[in-house]
């Protein structure tokens, strides 16, 4: 409304200040008549893919106007020098053509048009729009941009008719930005999942490699592969992690290779894990990553190229109750005994003898039996030492396991780090242990604490507050 009011009033004023009687209508509604245009004009940014192959681009120019069954013609020239530096005058732009070698004008079929100075088109009654195909050589266009970086380089093109051309789209300035085709990952970096005891034994999860294209026009494949110790542990020093590679047996890549069909630019995949075999809390990690692809030209995009399935078995706990808890030494009027160790009140604790000397195991020094109510295959205890006093920390322990009370078979004889510097009222998570079989009993044996060896004969001493225990029967 507002495009024909621009010209009813200039009309009526006119019409006013006649004297005359003659009617100059006509004068103004020639440019109701039929218009030719660019579709898409002005200035466009253009993505070429550097594939091997030219690059194909295509300028509808449409016809519009009061008759739209009209008979018209338009031509299409590229600019020349001239013409660009008027543009970049009045548009306060610094564009630099590019020359008429890097692209030319074809038909439909891809075949070059006789004449490259020029594209005329013949619009009949029924013609609503026509087009025109130019093919960009899109190596040279890139090279051009390689050896000028600070250059701004574009083509344009002005549309010309006989009849009427549309002032604010007759002309279009296409932008080139040369990319090179790259695979990724649409789900590249680390990604973790955490089982227990009550998780499905296998999960299988999905991933896609894609094609940063529009339009895939090749058939192709690329290829997948699992990374070995020696890539994570680079990959563990770069970025401060300490996975350790999932063994074989654990995973499953079924498919190695992706195939891409023309007209396809995103192929699923699949890994499925097993927690069956899994130690209790390592951090395991599959790294699976796109390792080549058959086109030769394209490029796996560095950063997006990994696929890291961090995975970990993490334990149930274990309710403890009284009635599994047993303790080969206690002292009498210190403490509250074995139950104390199970009533979740750290400021009540139990307490070795020291007011005489004692016979230590020779192997388990004083310990803690638990009496589990289901087998398990592995386990992690966690105790917290005593509150108000820490003369009898624990400073070494040894795990034993059992199948019925009587035969034992001790598994780790631990003394990390964190058991050395434990305080008072402090929780010390002991590292994993495993067996090859099941087994119904754990013995948590103090061979060492901070008032001495408790093994053989002896007047040392240790003290616990609390006992957890967490397991798998895996």
């Amino acid at each position: 409304m507002k495009k024909i009011l621009k010209y009813l009033v200039p009309a009526a004023l006119a019409l006013l200040a006649a004297a005359a009687c003659e009617d100059h209508r006509s004068d103004y509604m020639e440019e109701f008549q039929t218009m030719v245009y660019f579709r898409n004009g002005g200035e466009q940014s253009l993505t070429l893919f550097r594939t091997g192959e030219n690059g194909r681009y295509a300028i509808p120019v449409c016809k519009s106007g009061r008759n739209l069954e009209g008979v018209t013609s338009a031509l299409i020239m590229p600019f020349d020098p001239s013409q660009m530096t008027i543009y970049n005058i009045k548009y306060e732009t610094d564009f630099d053509l590019i020359p008429s070698s890097c692209y030319r004008f074809v038909d439909a079929s891809g075949t070059p048009l006789a004449d490259q100075s020029k594209v005329e088109l013949n619009f009949a009654a029924s013609d609503a729009f026509q087009v025109v195909y130019l093919e960009v050589h899109t190596n040279a266009v890139s090279a051009l941009q390689e050896l000028n970086p600070d250059l701004n380089y574009v083509m344009a093109f002005e549309l010309y008719s006989p009849g009427k051309v549309s002032n604010e789209i007759n002309c279009i300035v296409l932008n080139p930005a040369v990319e090179i085709p790259k695979l990724s990952l649409l789900s590249p970096g680390v990604e973790t999942h955490q089982y227990t005891g009550a998780s499905q034994m296998s999960e299988t999860y999905r991933n896609t490699v894609s094609l940063n294209m529009e339009e895939n026009e090749w058939n192709f494949t690329c290829t997948l592969e699992v990374m070995d110790e020696d890539w994570l542990e680079m990959y563990n020093n770069a970025n401060g992690t300490s996975f350790e590679l999932l063994p074989e047996g654990l995973y499953d890549l079924p498919v190695s290779e992706l195939s891409f069909p023309k007209g396809v630019t995103e192929v699923p995949f699949d890994v499925t894990i097993t927690r069956e075999g899994m130690q209790m809390l390592r951090e395991y990690a599959l790294p699976v990553r796109i390792v080549a692809c058959s086109k030769d030209e394209f490029e796996i995009e560095d950063g997006s190229d990994v696929y890291l399935l961090n995975v970990r078995l993490d334990p149930d706990q274990v309710t403890l109750t009284e009635d599994m808890i047993s303790v080969s030494h206690n002292q009498s009027g210190d403490g509250t005994g074995a139950p104390a160790l199970v009533d979740g009140d750290i400021t009540t604790y139990w307490h070795s003898p020291w007011s005489a000397a004692h016979e230590g195991d020779p192997t388990y020094g004083v310990y803690v039996d638990i009496a589990l109510k289901t087998p398990l295959k592995a386990i992690v205890l966690r105790y917290c030492t005593r509150s108000q006093n820490g003369n009898g920390i624990p400073r070494e322990v040894v795990i034993g396991v059992s199948d019925d009370g009587q035969t034992w078979t001790a598994l780790d004889d631990l003394a990390t780090e964190e058991m050395q510097t434990a305080g008072t009222a402090n929780w010390v998570t002991l590292p994993p242990v495993s067996h090859t079989s099941t087994f119904r009993y754990v013995r948590l044996g103090i061979v060492v604490s901070a008032a001495g060896d408790l093994r053989g004969n002896n007047t040392n001493w240790t003290s616990l507050s609390e006992l957890e225990l967490f397991g798998t029967d895996i």
